[in-house]
């Protein structure tokens, strides 16, 4: 990946936030694993022409200074711990923020937005926790706990005061117990995503299925029953048909308005979007009725 710098910022800035393959050859770390088949093969085959702006990264550099800070072991700690496990030729990899030997408690650290810890979004992190224990399972190492320390990066007192249910500190943990279960599940996934890996790699470009809407974080289409004069919706609908039928009920001077859904993934979050076939949505050439 190659990091352009379109508004001439300091050389020191461009090292920091300069991207190294994040997988080898024959390797999905536990994080890879966690995108679409489709993303993370796209990313692989055509990493030496992507491109990302030092300003697009700032995000970046602040995450990167948190993990500097607390790289360093206490007691009966493993710091940056590399471990890995052989699944059908491909081999997945984990690099463990902290990992303590007598507690058996794995904990990563995130950089996130309010938003996120507000809608809950932890699902993504279970997966990325109970990944590292059944990796260390595998090395005889147990997992009691993992957890995520995450640092809040847009935290605002007055939203605390108004909002019980806005964070109410800049840091937030969320934390769960590893069960036996848990790690069959995760054992599952594993060789799941490996499997749609080992399937879809000879494919060209194009003939790789879509990432699933959960995948692309797809917000779905919404339709809005709009009344003449008010900005506000007056009720909102999955479906046309029920918001045709609603806005018909309520008399003249109501309308619906269609809200086009969006894959937010593809449109701001992939670096490899501009080698796939997939828009919004769609696949190219394709257009929604």
């Amino acid at each position: 990946m190659r990091i352009t710098n379109r508004m001439g910022l300091p050389e020191a800035l461009v090292k920091a936030v300069s991207v190294k393959r994040h997988n080898k050859p024959g390797q999905l770390s536990a994080t890879t694993l966690l995108n679409g088949t489709k993303q993370i093969l796209l990313t692989d085959r055509h990493w030496e022409s992507l491109e990302e702006d030092v300003a697009d990264r700032f995000w970046a550099i602040l995450g990167t200074a948190v993990h500097g800070l607390l790289e360093h072991a206490g007691e009966n700690e493993l710091v940056e711990e590399f471990v890995s496990h052989d699944v059908d030729g491909v081999t997945v990899t984990g690099r463990i923020d902290n990992y303590n030997t007598k507690t058996g408690v794995v904990t990563d650290y995130k950089t996130v937005s309010a938003t996120r810890i507000l809608r809950q979004d932890f699902g993504d992190w279970w997966k990325q926790g109970m990944i590292y224990a059944w990796l260390l399972r595998g090395i005889d190492l147990p997992v009691s706990k993992c957890r995520f320390i995450s640092m809040i990066k847009d935290h605002k007192k007055r939203d605390a005061a108004r909002n019980p249910s806005y964070p109410q500190t800049p840091m937030h943990v969320y934390e769960f117990d590893v069960t036996e279960r848990g790690l069959a599940e995760i054992g599952a996934f594993v060789a799941d995503k490996v499997a749609r890996y080992k399937l879809h790699r000879e494919m060209a470009d194009d003939d790789i299925p879509p990432c699933s809407p959960e995948e692309r974080w797809e917000r779905p289409s919404e339709f809005a029953v709009m009344k003449a004069g008010l900005k506000r919706a007056v009720r909102k609908f999955d479906s046309r048909q029920e918001a045709d039928a609603f806005a018909g009920g309520k008399g003249s001077g109501h309308f619906v308005e269609t809200r086009p859904g969006e894959s937010v993934r593809c449109q701001d979050w992939c670096a490899c979007s501009g080698f796939c076939n997939f828009r919004c949505g769609n696949i190219r050439g394709e257009v929604s009725a």
